[in-house]
């Protein structure tokens, strides 16, 4: 019998390369019942791989009505974090390597919250996170700074 450590359970790496493999090769994205389905694996094991992932930055999900539709999101660059709270923070990352053919470079805010009903090592949680396009970048800067002058009184 072969006992795995607790590091092993509690990110399942083989497991986590299986699902990146089968999110790589979809193009439109697939749900947890697709993947797990596909790979013949529980949907809970792959609803906790994937937060993990999300975390991580590996993959991103739209919402399509009531299910998330996951996607690899390929390589990207961590540029810097917010720290809210002790408990909630703000990831940036940017994306040069768009994932369809003709479609703007992008950074992304995401959104973590700490849970401490999760046992995993990293017990933050993807709560939401949104894209910016290149070209739209200004844009939310200005109003970023608008708000901070206009609401808030700062020197921006």
């Amino acid at each position: 019998m072969e006992f795995k450590t607790t590091k092993e359970v509690e990110y399942d790496t083989t497991n986590t390369k299986r699902i990146l493999a089968t999110l790589n090769e979809s193009i439109r994205g697939m749900t947890i019942h697709d993947i797990a389905k596909k790979l013949d694996l529980n949907r809970h094991t792959v609803t906790k791989l994937l937060e993990r992932m999300l975390i991580e930055k590996k993959v991103n999900y739209d919402e399509k009505g009531p299910a998330k539709i996951y996607y690899a999101v390929g390589p990207s660059k961590f540029v810097g974090r917010i720290d809210l709270s002790d408990m909630d923070k703000l990831w940036i990352d940017v994306f040069k390597q768009p994932r369809y053919e003709g479609e703007d470079e992008f950074i992304r805010i995401n959104q973590t919250k700490h849970d401490h009903l999760i046992r995993a090592s990293s017990k933050f949680k993807s709560v939401g996170a949104v894209a910016v396009k290149k070209g739209q970048l200004v844009n939310l800067i200005r109003i970023l700074r608008d708000v901070a002058k206009k609401e808030f009184k700062l020197d921006v």
